[in-house]
C-alpha cells in the first residue's frame, strides 16, 4: 500500500489549488477590469424592499445572488477570490459526482470544464450568475444522489417546482441531468420518475404562464438566461451545459492506455499539472485584452474625478477606443486643456469623439450624460441616467449622477431618497453620508469644489435637448448664456475638427469674452493658418495677441515642408514627427 501511494503526488488537492491560484492572480492581477465592469453594473442593496423585487419572476433570486457577490468586486482582490472560488467548487462538485457515480475519481474531465467556465468568465461582460447557476445545479444534483435517496429518491423530483422559481431557465439544466441519471438507475423506480420530472415541470410552465407570473413563454423558459449577459458565448456556454447534464453517462465511460504502456501515477498528475498550467495561461493569453483594460482603467479614474490622471495615462498609452476618446476630451475640458492638447489625441472629424449621440442599446446611455454634466446642463446629464437606470436597474453611478444633478438643481427631497438607497450599500455609504451633509444647505453646496462649480455655471434657462445632434445644443445653450466657458470650449473643438475656418476666424474676438486670458493652443495655430490662406494678413484676435512661440513653430513648420519641395505627401512622415499634435497636420492629413 505504501508503495502505491509513492507513486502519486503527496497532495491530491494539489491540482485545485494550482487551478485556484492561477484563476485568482489572473483576475485579481490581470483581468482585474472583468470585475470593475461587473461591480457598475448593478447595485446591490441591504434592504427587505430590494429582497423582493429581485423575487418578481422565476430566476429573480438567482440574479439576486449574483448581484450580491458581484457587490464585493468593488475590491479586486475580493472579487476575484469570488471568481476563483465559484469556478473551483464546480471542477470539485463535479469530480466528486463522478467518482460517486463510478467509484474512480475523475482528474481530467472537470478541469477541462474548469478551463472553459474560467474562458467564459474572462470575458467582462460574462456574468456571475451564469457560473453560479451553474454550481447551484450540480451541487443539488449531488446533494440529490448523495442524500436525497430515502423514500426511493422522490425528493429530487418533488423539490423541483421551488428550484425552477429560485433559479428559473438553469432548473431545466438540473431536470436534464436528473432524467438521464433516472434512466440509468439500477433500482426499479427510475422509469416513473422520469415522467414524474418532466409533468411537473409542464405543469410549472402552465401555471407560471396563466395564473402567477403573466410572463411570455419564451422567457418563463430561459430567463435569466440571456445572450447578452453571456459575453455573446452563449453557444459555448450552453455547450458546457450540455455536456455536464451528460455527466451520469459520461461516468460510466472508461478510459484505458494500451497494455503495454505503464506511465506511473506521479509522473501523470505531474504531467496534468503542468499541462493544466499551460492551458489556463493559453486561455489568459486569448482572452486579456489590452483595449479593455485601458479603457476601464481610464473610466475608474473618470468617476473618481483624476482627470490629470487620465490625461497623463492617455498621453503615455494613446487611445484607440472612441469611449476612452470620449472621456478624456471631458477631462480635457474639465482641466480648461481641450482646445489646447485636443490633437494630442486620435479625433474622430464628425465630433463623435467630443459627444455621443442618443441610444438606448448598448453602452453609450450610461456615459453620454457626462458631456451634459460637464457643459451645465444637469437636467440632461439627469434624463440619461434615469433612462438608463429604467432601462437597466440600478448602477453605482447612475445613482451618483441622479444625486448630484438633484442636489444641484435643489430638488433635496428627491435627492435624500437616492441618499437613503446608498446609505443601504456596503461600499458607497460614505460617500452618501458625504452628500447627505448638502441636503438643505446652499451654502455648503455652494462651497463644494465639484457641485458647487457644476451649480454655479448650470444652465439658467432650460429647453428640450436636440440629442440626435449635441452641437446644436451648444449653440443653444450660447444663445441663452454667453459666458459658459467649458460650451465654448466645445464649440470651437468641434470647429476645429470640422476645419470650419469661416467660423473659426468670426469667433477669435469673443474668446476674451468668454473668459479666455489668452488663444489655446489650437486656436493660434487656425489663425495662423487663416493668415496663410490670406496672404499673410492676421485674422483679427481682439485684445488678446499671438504668442511668438507659435509663430516660431509656424515657421519650422513651413520650413520642413520647403526641405521636402512643398510636397505634402512627401513631407508627411517629418511633419507628423514634429508636428503630428498640431492644428496644422490636423488641417492638411485628416
Amino acid at each position: 500500500m505504501n508503495r502505491i501511494k509513492n507513486n502519486t503526488l503527496p497532495f491530491p488537492w494539489l491540482p485545485y489549488l494550482v487551478f485556484f491560484i492561477f484563476s485568482f492572480i489572473f483576475f485579481g492581477f490581470f483581468s482585474d477590469y472583468v470585475l470593475f465592469y461587473q461591480e457598475k453594473l448593478s447595485l446591490f442593496i441591504f434592504s427587505s424592499d430590494f429582497f423582493i423585487e429581485n423575487l418578481h419572476q422565476p430566476g429573480g433570486f438567482l440574479i439576486y445572488l449574483g448581484k450580491f457577490f458581484s457587490t464585493f468586486f468593488y475590491n479586486p482582490l475580493s472579487g476575484s477570490l469570488i471568481v476563483s472560488v465559484i469556478i473551483g467548487l464546480t471542477i470539485l462538485v463535479i469530480s466528486k459526482i463522478i467518482t460517486l457515480l463510478s467509484g474512480k475519481e475523475a482528474k481530467i474531465f472537470p478541469f477541462i470544464i474548469g478551463a472553459a467556465l474560467f474562458y467564459l468568465q474572462a470575458d467582462y461582460r460574462f456574468l456571475l450568475y451564469n457560473n453560479l447557476g451553474l454550481l447551484l445545479q450540480l451541487s443539488l444534483f449531488y446533494v440529490a444522489i448523495r442524500y436525497l435517496t430515502g423514500s426511493k429518491g422522490w425528493g429530487s423530483v418533488i423539490i423541483l417546482p421551488l428550484w425552477y422559481y429560485l433559479t428559473g431557465g438553469f432548473a431545466w439544466f438540473f431536470s436534464i441531468i436528473l432524467t438521464i441519471y433516472f434512466l440509468y438507475e439500477k433500482g426499479k423506480n427510475g422509469w416513473l420518475k422520469v415522467p414524474a420530472i418532466w409533468l411537473i415541470n409542464l405543469g410549472i410552465m402552465y401555471v407560471s404562464k396563466e395564473f402567477l407570473f403573466f410572463q411570455t413563454g419564451k422567457v418563463l423558459l430561459i430567463f435569466p438566461f440571456s445572450e447578452i449577459n453571456t459575453g455573446l458565448q452563449s453557444l459555448l456556454f450552453l455547450s458546457v451545459a450540455a455536456l455536464l447534464s451528460l455527466l451520469p453517462l459520461l461516468s460510466g465511460i472508461k478510459f484505458r492506455f494500451p497494455g503495454k504502456i505503464r506511465i506511473p501515477g506521479f509522473v501523470a498528475d505531474l504531467a496534468g499539472i503542468s499541462l493544466l498550467i499551460l492551458l489556463l495561461a493559453t486561455i489568459a493569453l486569448i482572452k486579456f485584452d489590452k483595449k479593455d483594460k485601458h479603457y476601464f482603467h481610464v473610466e475608474k479614474s473618470f468617476y473618481e474625478n483624476k482627470f490629470d490622471e487620465i490625461i497623463s495615462y492617455n498621453t503615455i498609452k494613446p487611445p484607440t477606443n472612441l469611449l476612452t476618446i470620449f472621456l478624456n476630451n471631458i477631462a480635457l475640458c474639465e482641466k480648461d486643456k481641450l482646445d489646447d492638447i485636443l490633437f494630442n489625441f486620435p479625433q474622430s472629424p464628425d465630433g463623435q469623439t467630443l459627444f455621443l449621440k442618443w441610444e438606448m442599446v448598448g453602452e453609450i446611455l450610461k456615459r453620454g450624460g457626462y458631456f451634459y454634466y460637464t457643459i451645465g446642463m444637469p437636467n440632461e446629464a439627469h434624463r440619461w441616467a434615469f433612462e438608463n437606470m429604467v432601462m437597466k436597474g440600478d448602477s453605482p453611478e447612475g445613482m451618483k449622477m441622479l444625486l448630484k444633478t438633484d442636489l444641484i438643481n435643489g430638488n433635496y427631497k428627491v435627492a435624500s431618497k437616492y441618499i437613503s438607497k446608498l446609505r443601504k450599500t456596503l461600499f458607497y455609504n460614505s460617500e452618501a453620508r458625504l452628500y447627505e451633509k448638502f441636503l438643505f444647505d446652499d451654502t455648503a453646496l455652494d462651497s463644494d469644489p465639484e457641485l458647487g462649480e457644476k451649480r454655479r455655471n448650470r444652465l439658467k434657462t432650460d429647453f428640450f435637448s436636440i440629442t440626435d445632434d449635441p452641437y446644436i445644443n451648444i449653440e443653444r445653450i450660447l444663445s441663452v448664456d454667453s459666458l459658459n466657458k467649458k460650451a465654448y470650449a466645445y464649440k470651437l473643438a468641434f470647429m476645429l475638427l470640422r476645419k470650419d475656418y469661416k467660423e473659426l476666424e468670426t469667433e477669435l474676438p469673443r474668446l476674451e469674452h468668454f473668459g479666455f486670458t489668452r488663444l489655446p493652443t489650437h486656436v493660434e495655430e487656425a489663425a495662423v493658418t487663416f493668415a496663410a490662406i490670406n496672404n499673410g494678413v492676421m485674422p483679427n484676435t481682439g485684445k488678446i495677441q499671438i504668442t511668438r512661440n507659435t509663430m516660431a513653430r509656424w515657421e519650422e513648420y513651413l520650413r520642413i515642408l520647403q526641405l521636402y519641395g512643398n510636397d505634402p505627401r512627401r513631407a508627411e512622415p517629418a511633419l507628423r514627427r514634429q508636428f503630428g499634435n498640431t492644428f496644422w497636420y490636423w488641417a492638411v492629413y485628416r
